[in-house]
């Protein structure tokens, strides 16, 4: 392990002075949309897309903010760890 002069930890980059964590960063990547939930089209720059997904957390939800620029689509996507639903009376 190396350290700066500032006691931060080199081997995750300074980055981990401002409070991004290498972990945090995995599960972005993991859970992030990557197509649009109204058009299917790619988001990511990466996947051909020219959109956006950007992360934030309310208490433990993990809230993705969207936009595709294919279908002009803009929203949030919420990340549930368990959905409960309901049938509808025939």
């Amino acid at each position: 392990m190396s350290t700066s002069p500032r006691g931060i930890d080199q081997s995750f980059g300074l980055d981990v002075g401002r409070g991004y964590f290498p972990a945090d960063a995995d599960s972005h990547r993991r859970d992030a949309p990557r197509f649009c939930p109204s058009c299917a089209a790619p988001l990511a720059l990466a996947d051909g897309g020219r959109g956006l997904a950007v992360e934030y957390w309310i208490g433990a939800d993990r809230v993705f903010v969207c936009y595709c620029a294919a279908c002009h689509w803009s929203g949030d996507i919420v990340l549930a760890e368990r959905v409960m639903g309901h049938e509808a009376v025939e």
